[in-house]
């Protein structure tokens, strides 16, 4: 198994795993945080799409992320912002979208870094993804995301387990 197969590999593992902890959850659900100072299963779903979005189409394709192109509107989330470095007030102020829209946002993200991966030629894999910014190499930031995904999921699974009363779906 070569660099970009692993990669993709773990992308897809991690999806089903997303998969599995946001099956029935109602928006109550999604929007649900054990404290004020918690994220919540929408916001992260958010969150982690957003990064994903960034890293492929900005910083690897050097084009516009899809979220400023069309799902900034239809989440009525705020342009230009991630969620990363949230204070709790942000957080209390964030107004979480309908779960169906998020899905959508986060599987048109996959779609697009699937594609761009596919159709990465395997000798770019170890090339500075940025010559002017360097360390990162294509490689090294799509083994970050990945890692990244993995992380956040398994908050995700956490919460549904903590709302849900049952956890569990990380297991194979």
């Amino acid at each position: 198994m070569n660099a970009k197969e692993m990669i993709i590999a773990s992308l897809n593992q991690s999806q089903r795993y997303r998969d599995r902890a946001l099956e029935g959850l109602s928006q109550a659900d999604a929007e649900w945080r054990p404290t004020e100072e918690c994220n919540s299963i929408a916001f992260i779903l958010w969150h982690m799409a957003q990064v994903e979005d960034f890293y492929v189409n900005r910083v690897l394709r050097r084009q516009a992320r899809l979220y400023d192109e069309g799902w900034a509107e239809k989440l009525g989330t705020p342009a230009g912002d991630s969620g990363y470095g949230y204070t709790v007030e942000q957080l209390r102020a964030w107004r979480a979208p309908e779960l169906e829209t998020l899905r959508a946002y986060a599987e048109a993200v996959r779609e697009s870094t699937l594609q761009f991966i596919e159709e990465l030629p395997a000798e770019k894999v170890t090339e500075l993804a940025r010559p002017d910014r360097p360390p990162d190499t294509i490689g090294g930031i799509l083994s970050r995301l990945a890692t990244e995904i993995a992380l956040h999921t398994g908050q995700m699974d956490y919460l549904r387990g903590e709302r849900c009363g049952f956890a569990g779906t990380m297991a194979p």
